[in-house]
């Protein structure tokens, strides 16, 4: 979590769209710039099911990247079929964000800074030879605690907030965005009728004030 993933974030938000594959060919060419000095090449060529292309070729290296949301929840399918991306790849990418929500749903996080994180777990070749069962088995449990290192690095109260999966990050940061007109809305509502409750607590003090003067001339006029 960085300036760098917000401007990300902020970079898919502008494309205004729902496409996976637009989002994964940013993610794609953000990590390769940012973490891999610029040097794969991005293959443009169009997904389509069953294409074989790779996603970031190296000089040393090919790299097949999976962008995924909601977390882990589809990284057993793909380790299912690691044999067939290992015949094409060193390296396998799977890439996915989560987001720091507030537990309690009507509320939003009202901090810009670390909002988004983004998890790459890197599978090398190798991984073919192990046992899926148990590889899926310690990728979570360590998830889970790098997850828990994560939130107590950023000062982030799990009482309060937690570590949400990220699904379409467009339909994620509409959905931000309503939750946070929404919040604005009330606020304004609730300045308005704070401005009504003072000017309907001015005028009682004026009719107080009139109802004094009226006493006090009353008062005059009953000693003369």
């Amino acid at each position: 979590w960085s300036k760098k993933i917000t401007n990300f974030v902020d970079h898919i938000e502008k494309t205004e769209t729902y496409a996976r594959v637009t989002h994964h060919d940013l993610l794609v060419n953000f990590v390769n710039e940012e973490y891999l000095d610029g040097v794969g090449e991005l293959d443009h060529e169009k997904r389509v099911k069953g294409s074989k292309h790779d996603d970031l070729s190296l000089p040393s290296k090919v790299i097949e990247f999976k962008f995924r949301s909601n977390a882990l929840t589809s990284l057993p399918g793909v380790l299912r079929n690691a044999k067939d991306i290992f015949t094409r790849n060193n390296f396998l990418y799977f890439a996915y964000f989560r987001r720091r929500i507030k537990k309690d749903k009507t509320k939003i996080i009202k901090t810009r800074g670390c909002i988004y994180y983004l998890i790459i777990i890197i599978f090398p070749k190798e991984i073919e030879q192990l046992n899926l069962k148990s590889l899926l088995k310690e990728i979570r449990k360590e998830e889970m605690e790098f997850t828990k290192e994560v939130a107590q690095k950023s000062g982030i109260d799990m009482d309060d907030e937690e570590l949400y999966a990220v699904g379409n990050m467009i339909k994620e940061i509409k959905l931000e965005r309503k939750l946070e007109d929404r919040d604005k809305i009330i606020e304004d509502k609730d300045k308005i009728i704070g401005d009504k409750d003072k000017i309907i607590g001015d005028k009682d003090k004026i009719i107080e004030e009139k109802d004094k003067i009226i006493k006090r001339l009353k008062s005059q006029l009953e000693g003369k």
